[in-house]
């Protein structure tokens, strides 16, 4: 059975210089980004998240931090991504679409976290290890 642990910030081990909290300039970009994605309803009106950082100013992983940010406080409802962007649902359809790809995503670590927790052994481990510590 893995443990799972969250820090206290949500930062990301090995990853701090772009998973620290959202600055206040971050914060204040929030609504614009929730009135843009609002304005595009359906998966086939998906806007890039390059698009939306190039036009934001925000660098990739801060912008993934302000939508996980929105998701996480439910500040968006349906606010949901495809290969083709970012969009917010127009039926239930395209949410449980959503909702599926990101499970897959979860469980494809996953099946990477359980091999590299085998892989400890290799260095004197005992081949697992509790995640997020």
């Amino acid at each position: 059975m893995m443990i799972i642990h969250f820090n206290e910030n949500n930062m990301i081990k090995d990853f701090e210089n772009i998973t620290f909290e959202l600055t206040e300039d971050e914060l204040n970009k929030v609504p614009l980004i929730i009135k843009g994605i609002s304005l595009r309803k359906g998966k086939d009106m998906a806007v890039s998240g390059s698009l939306i950082c190039e036009k934001m100013n925000l660098k990739g992983p801060r912008f993934r931090k302000i939508i996980n940010y929105i998701r996480s406080n439910n500040l968006h409802y349906g606010l949901c991504s495809c290969g083709k962007g970012y969009y917010t649902a127009n039926t239930l359809k395209e949410l449980e679409g959503c909702i599926i790809s990101l499970k897959q995503r979860i469980a494809s670590q996953v099946k990477v976290l359980n091999a590299l927790d085998g892989q400890t052994m290799m260095f004197g481990g005992v081949g697992q290890l509790s995640i997020f510590e």
